[in-house]
């Protein structure tokens, strides 16, 4: 008899022979792609899509004079609980005291699905003329930070929960807001629901669930007529292809 273990890699074989079965009549018809390569299409577009690649001059400068005052960026790491470490960065006044005697609030930027941190230089002056310090960095798995796969917001979230410690541990800031968009709003959501002290999101387009994100790729995708009816079983199957892949990679 087998063993529940090897039980459950043989029923996920069967289910992946399955979807190779019904590509070929489909490619032979219409010309399409193989059902079995759509998959693997929305598979890592899920947890691998393509990394955001830049240099850390592409930051701009380390140091800057703004609105009369003295500004700096100090790159730094943060570690997750999977032991990745987050690629950093603070824009910050290089003498604080001169702004304000009490520490002052810092907003937290998270980035997109396939992006980094440069999203956040879009906000640098915006932030900073009120008095606001600004922190960013990119996801596990994105950017310049370790790890090889995304989880759309689940384990990000523990993420920012290490940035958010990291900045309450440092002493200089009082309270804290995330500005979060895709990936990253949602991200906001899933650790603001934990975290009581966040005493602000702002959330640019996030989404409310990873069955929509899925049957949003799906509908994308020239086979989606042919897909549509496997919609609901094909949901089972991401769920566990996202789950080896990750445990694969010592991710959970």
């Amino acid at each position: 008899m087998a063993e529940p273990q090897q039980a459950g890699r043989e029923a996920e074989e069967d289910e992946e022979a399955e979807v190779a079965r019904a590509a070929a009549p489909a490619k032979r018809k219409a010309g399409w792609w193989p059902l079995q390569s759509s998959y693997e299409n929305i598979l890592n577009a899920i947890i691998r899509p393509p990394r955001a690649e830049y240099k850390v001059d592409h930051m701009g400068p380390k140091s800057f004079l703004f609105a009369g005052h003295k500004f700096q960026r100090h790159d730094l790491q943060v570690q997750n609980p999977q032991g990745h470490l987050l690629e950093c960065s603070w824009w910050k006044p290089k003498e604080p005291r001169l702004i304000s005697p009490e520490p002052l609030p810092c907003v937290v930027c998270l980035h997109g699905n396939s992006s980094c941190r440069l999203e956040a230089l879009q906000h640098v002056r915006l932030v900073l003329m009120r008095g606001i310090t600004l922190f960013a960095f990119d996801f596990a798995g994105c950017g310049q930070s370790e790890g090889d796969y995304i989880t759309l917001g689940y384990h990000e979230r523990d993420d920012v929960q290490e940035v958010i410690k990291y900045l309450r541990e440092t002493g200089e800031v009082s309270t804290i807001a995330l500005w979060g968009r895709s990936m990253g709003a949602a991200t906001a959501l899933l650790h603001g629901h934990r975290d009581p002290s966040i005493a602000a999101l702002i959330l640019d387009s996030p989404f409310a669930s990873l069955e929509m994100v899925v049957r949003e790729l799906i509908a994308r995708m020239p086979i989606r007529c042919k897909l549509g009816f496997m919609v609901n079983a094909a949901m089972g199957m991401v769920r566990r292809s996202v789950k080896k892949r990750r445990l694969a990679n010592g991710d959970w």
